[in-house]
């Protein structure tokens, strides 16, 4: 049994990691609580920016990829590009970990890929597994602004004009609940009537205060009812750039709100074990102490009986 001195230490330094791991829980639920809210501010704006795209393409002919470069869906000679966004902190449980395993999986099966690592955490994870890093961009704060995002939106969209790519993938974590949260995969380029789709339904809540956003917007998410003026062409010019910003925003967003939801639980889980540890450490170092009495008592006894013989 370890002496009643080297337990007493570690309650005490379990005591201290509890103090930290309970300010870290409640840090991390204010900034969840916080960018949970721009989540979700977020989505009418982007709802509404992707029906107009949605309702373009559905009027269009089958060929509309000469309108724009991001609608050409000829390609398939040009590499695949996958956008990986995680944290650039630690301590935020399973958030980084999900993410990077698909991500792996993703990497593995596709030699040629290339990839824009935004965070820390995913651009090293994925460096030294041998993945080809094109780009990375760490630093953003705990609640991102459109104008932290834009330099990797233009990346991506001169890349892809450029004939850099056959198609852009987002690889982020959607913000469901402060206990549930989802790794998501999307094309986002080039844009297409079935990515929108898929994309407008991923980003539209079933239930809570943003449920009725569709309806509140005026969206028939069936049939557009849309009239175009001067004519699609130009519009798309001016529509496609800034929608994908808002995606990659949002994303980011939605990832913002999951990694400090993660956080929270991990804190409040190692919090919890923090507790359970020191009532072990309590009760092992009551023992110890007994067990010290016990013997001290011993001693005495035996000495007392030693003089009187």
């Amino acid at each position: 049994m370890a002496s009643s001195k080297s337990i007493k230490n570690r309650i005490k330094s379990t005591k201290s990691i509890k103090q930290i791991t309970k300010a870290m829980e409640a840090v991390s639920a204010v900034k969840m609580r916080k960018s949970e809210q721009v989540a979700l501010r977020a989505r009418p704006y982007a709802l509404a920016a992707l029906e107009v795209l949605r309702g373009l393409t559905a009027k269009m002919d089958n060929d509309f990829s000469s309108l724009s470069p991001l609608l050409d869906q000829t390609r398939s000679d040009q590499p695949n590009c996958l956008l990986v966004i995680t944290s650039d902190k630690g301590l935020a449980g399973s958030f980084n970990t999900n993410v990077l395993r698909k991500a792996l999986k993703i990497v593995n099966n596709d030699p040629t890929l290339e990839v824009i690592a935004v965070g820390k955490k995913g651009r090293d994870f994925l460096s030294r597994r041998g993945a080809k890093i094109i780009s990375g961009y760490t630093g953003a704060g705990d609640f991102v602004e459109l104008r932290e995002t834009e330099p990797i939106s233009k990346f991506v969209k001169d890349g892809f004009e450029q004939g850099k790519w056959s198609k852009v993938t987002l690889l982020y974590t959607n913000f469901l609940s402060a206990l549930k949260q989802e790794v998501v995969a999307r094309k986002v380029l080039p844009f297409d009537f079935k990515s929108l789709t898929s994309i407008i339904e991923g980003i539209t809540p079933t239930r809570g205060k943003y449920a009725n956003m569709p309806q509140v917007l005026g969206v028939d998410q069936k049939e557009s009812a849309y009239s175009y003026e001067p004519n699609a062409s130009i519009i798309l010019d001016k529509l496609l750039p800034t929608l994908l910003e808002i995606e990659i925003h949002h994303a980011v967003l939605e990832g913002n709100a999951s990694e400090h939801s993660s956080r929270m639980v991990a804190m409040r889980n190692a919090s919890e074990n923090a507790g359970e540890l020191i009532d072990s450490l309590t009760l092992e170092y009551n023992k110890a102490r007994q067990a010290q009495i016990t013997k001290e008592l011993t001693e005495i006894t035996g000495g007392a009986a030693a003089l009187e013989m």
